[in-house]
């Protein structure tokens, strides 16, 4: 009955069906950095194992920073009250201290009771953070008894075609370039971006059918101009002016901007690059090599642009400077140069490849 994912959206789709249609099992164990799949599957167990008249007696919602493990398998353990099963529900799990001693319950697991442990793995990239380790006999018990499932944070060069079918089971379209601008706003965090849609969506004017970079804009409340996604096609273009007026704003937004996350975006762009010149070299047929990396058609032009404008050669020595910013910011090398001062050279150096 294990289930344990690979393609944490594929995994998620096939998770909810099988909820949707009465399908449980005896444990659940959602865990990862993916917050957004975590709380859909919780919500959904939540509002179909147990009927909503019987909730009072049969469904249990405990939090990890409240309970000790002894507390969660005593209450699996209980039989239902006027209900035909029982769910007890563990959010937060992440918070208790010795989680995996519920693992005692896996050895008796009760056939009336549905447990739903969600542990949350910290997504902060700038801070460590512990997970659920796969090599305990906690984790290998829970694949034998129940569902596993890892949430994996998806990778930022999918997260405009996820968006593009979240906005389509709204019923709507979305431009390819607003998808990419509501991506760099939010980064690959799809709660916010759930959240900005769902917004949205309210605000368009009735019988709007696409939504547009320009709707982004004005309702999400931010620039196309001034996004991590119109630096990397500036950089793409050798557009110098725009290049350098978006850093300036970087550097008196930076808590909107932090260095740490512009990098990120720059080394992600520049490994595409890299990856498209090694497919080039292999004769691969441009069509497919948008498809391996991810790259809608609409932006073919840029990408196009930008490997003429950086042969492989140039990318490489792009990577290497990004990596001595990385390295510089976060050492005593930088002097007294602030963050912007950083991003600042590191732009130039590019350009001027």
């Amino acid at each position: 009955m294990a289930r344990q994912a690979s393609d944490t959206a594929g995994e998620f789709k096939a998770l909810k069906e099988n909820i949707l249609s009465g399908d449980y099992a005896p444990v659940y164990l959602f865990f990862g950095k993916e917050h957004y799949y975590i709380d859909q599957l919780c919500n959904l167990l939540i509002d179909n194992v147990v009927p909503e008249e019987q909730r009072d007696f049969g469904q249990i919602v405990l939090y990890g920073a409240d309970v000790t493990a002894e507390q969660v398998v005593s209450a699996a353990r209980q039989f239902p009250m006027m209900s035909q099963r029982q769910l007890v529900v563990v959010k937060e799990a992440q918070m208790m201290r010795k989680f995996e001693d519920i693992g005692v319950y896996f050895s008796g697991i009760m056939p009336t009771t549905v447990l739903v442990l969600c542990y949350k793995t910290p997504n902060d990239p700038t801070k460590s953070s512990k997970n659920v380790d796969k090599r305990t006999s906690f984790f290998k018990q829970a694949q034998k008894v129940g569902v596993v499932f890892e949430s994996n944070q998806i990778p930022d060069y999918k997260m405009p075609r996820w968006i593009e079918s979240y906005v389509s089971e709204k019923g709507l379209k979305i431009m390819p370039d607003a998808s990419a601008l509501l991506s760099e706003f939010a980064g690959v965090d799809m709660q916010k971006i759930a959240l900005e849609i769902d917004k949205l969506v309210k605000l368009l004017p009735e019988g709007t059918k696409t939504i547009t970079a320009g709707d982004i804009e004005k309702n999400v409340g931010m620039s196309r101009d001034y996004s991590v996604f119109e630096l990397t096609k500036a950089l793409s273009m050798k557009d110098s002016v725009k290049a350098f007026r978006i850093v300036k704003f970087f550097s008196e937004s930076s808590k909107r901007y932090p260095l740490v996350v512009v990098l990120a975006a720059l080394s992600s762009h520049f490994l595409r690059l890299l990856k498209y010149h090694a497919l080039l070299q292999e004769e691969t047929p441009r069509g497919e090599i948008l498809s391996q990396l991810g790259v809608n058609p609409y932006f073919a032009s840029e990408y196009d642009t930008a490997i003429r404008n950086y042969p492989a050669r140039k990318v490489m020595k792009a990577i290497s400077l990004l990596r001595q910013t990385d390295s510089k910011s976060k050492s005593g090398l930088r002097g007294e140069a602030g963050d912007g001062e950083l991003l600042q050279e590191l732009v130039s150096k590019i350009l001027f490849l």
